[in-house]
């Protein structure tokens, strides 16, 4: 269903929910997303990351998070993911802004398959394709996570212990049903997919600066 078509109360809870996002961003992930996530036209948004070797972990911590807060079974987003230069960002609104970084994700956006809600576009094109081999063999995971398995994901890409992500539930839920909620949200997988991505990211970065 599109934004448009949603009733008011539900566009304004996705609304709120995309804000709420922007916050938790911010307080995780620091200076590595120096600005809040840019909302435009309701439903779609536009963030930075100062650091593009974790760009995917922030991309599944968006995800994740917003399926979570929302219910997953009625939202999710796509995430078009440009790594490159930016030139300029005018105050505090990233839509505005210009660089390879915009270019490239808009051209992510428009070269994303129907079916992928994940998808990459880096000017080295080689890493580009085996990259989104991985980034889209986790989104068919990812679109499946229910709400539960979505705040677990969550919680382990901030880097919490299983005892430390039950106390995220109200009430606080037993680690053994947070390991069975990543279990079944296809965490171990997912784990080594980000790892593999954000190694080349932060080779391709390297290359990028130096």
């Amino acid at each position: 269903m599109r934004f448009s078509d949603l009733p008011v109360s539900e566009r304004k809870k996705l609304a709120a929910g995309l804000r709420n996002v922007s916050n938790r961003l911010h307080k995780f992930f620091g200076n590595i997303a120096p600005l809040p996530v840019d909302v435009f036209r309701g439903d779609s948004w536009q963030m930075i990351i100062s650091d593009p070797s974790v760009a995917f972990t922030v991309a599944l911590f968006f995800r994740a998070t917003l399926k979570y807060l929302l219910g997953s079974g009625k939202f999710d987003t796509r995430v078009a993911i440009g790594v490159g230069t930016v030139d300029f960002i005018p105050g505090k609104h990233v839509s505005e802004g210009d660089g390879d970084a915009f270019r490239f994700s808009g051209d992510a956006l428009e070269s994303m398959d129907k079916h992928v809600r994940m998808h990459f576009v880096i000017p080295d094109k080689e890493m580009e394709r085996s990259i989104n081999v991985v980034a889209h063999l986790v989104d068919a995971i990812a679109i499946r996570w229910t709400d539960k398995q979505a705040l677990a994901v969550s919680g382990a890409l901030q880097g919490l212990k299983q005892d430390e992500i039950a106390k995220l539930w109200r009430p606080p839920i037993t680690q053994q049903n947070v390991a069975k909620h990543l279990f079944k949200a296809g965490w171990r997988q997912i784990e080594s997919a980000n790892q593999y991505i954000n190694y080349n990211l932060n080779r391709l970065y390297y290359i990028i600066t130096t």
